[in-house]
């Protein structure tokens, strides 16, 4: 299948889960926004006239849009629409994919928030490059794919692969990212995972024997930089003669959330990590750099 009809599909899709939304919270989308988001109670409601007591029933719909909004935000890969009222009952749009934009509480409708947001989720899928168009359909939270030859990169709790992915075979290449990549957490700690796999044999706590770098991925770590960590430490200490200043982070503190002596220590200089045997000399210098210390 190619891009183009992936596109259709999925606006078409979403289309149907939006006319199935308005369908279970008994809105009608032809209302003008403003009927919709009175800020009249029901309860307020004075039962004397038939044609007031059905004029201001719409008012109901003010709680109901906030709940269908309060859904979209949790439908796969729209952008976690958002809504804000204004006080002339216009609301605006906002999304992580979708550029705001306002919508007229005296002429437009949901219908219009529906067709107009629609059709900017397509001009936005259209103009996105060959893999971030599989990135959004693969829709892995941390995980950033790049084209090129294979490199990982850890920044913080998102982890960037770069992969010669084949983006014409959009099925096959999403396909297997998500088998690879689908109970994979991504996070700072992925380079703990990541050594588990390579050279430096580091240990992890059993609860986690099941993280793993995919197979098919595995050229990427040859080239393996880290650019930032979350709870990441900085330690100066002498190695080879002069003073170095380190980051590191402890894998079981930041796993196990918890304060007491970690199961290793892993360090990085210049982005890079240190070998296995470099770790450990570190390690036997702060632990004699403490004994010195509470000595004093």
């Amino acid at each position: 299948m190619g891009r183009k009809e992936h596109i259709e599909n999925i606006i078409s899709d979403f289309s149907n889960k939006l006319s199935s939304l308005f369908d279970e919270y008994e809105l009608d989308i032809t209302l003008p926004i403003e009927k919709c988001i009175s800020t009249v109670s029901i309860k307020d409601i004075v039962p004397t006239q038939e044609d007031t007591i059905f004029n201001q029933l719409d008012s109901i719909y003010h709680r109901r849009i906030k709940e269908l909004f309060y859904t979209l935000k949790k439908v796969d890969r729209l952008g976690a629409p958002k809504i804000y009222y204004y006080k002339n009952n216009d609301i605006k749009v906002t999304s992580s994919l979708v550029e705001d934009y306002r919508l007229n509480g005296e002429i437009d409708n949901l219908y219009t928030f529906k067709t107009t947001y629609l059709s900017r989720l397509k001009e936005f899928l259209e103009e996105l490059s060959p893999v971030k168009y599989i990135q959004y359909l693969v829709d892995i939270e941390g995980l950033i794919l790049e084209l090129g030859e294979p490199k990982l990169t850890i920044d913080g709790a998102s982890m960037t692969l770069r992969y010669p992915f084949d983006v014409e075979n959009i099925d096959e290449t999403v396909a297997l990212i998500r088998n690879a990549f689908g109970d994979y957490k991504i996070e700072a700690l992925s380079c703990v995972v990541i050594l588990r796999e390579s050279d430096n044999d580091i240990y992890v706590p059993v609860k986690y024997e099941n993280y793993y770098f995919p197979e098919c991925f595995k050229k990427a770590l040859e080239d393996l930089e880290i650019i930032s960590l979350f709870k990441a430490k900085t330690v100066e200490i002498i190695i080879d003669g002069s003073f170095e200043t380190l980051y590191y982070f402890s894998a079981y503190e930041y796993m196990n959330n918890k304060t007491n002596r970690p199961y290793c220590y892993i360090y990085i200089k210049d982005n890079r990590l240190f070998d296995l045997e470099k770790s450990k000399t570190i390690n036997k210098l702060l632990k004699l750099q403490d004994n010195l210390e509470v000595g004093i």
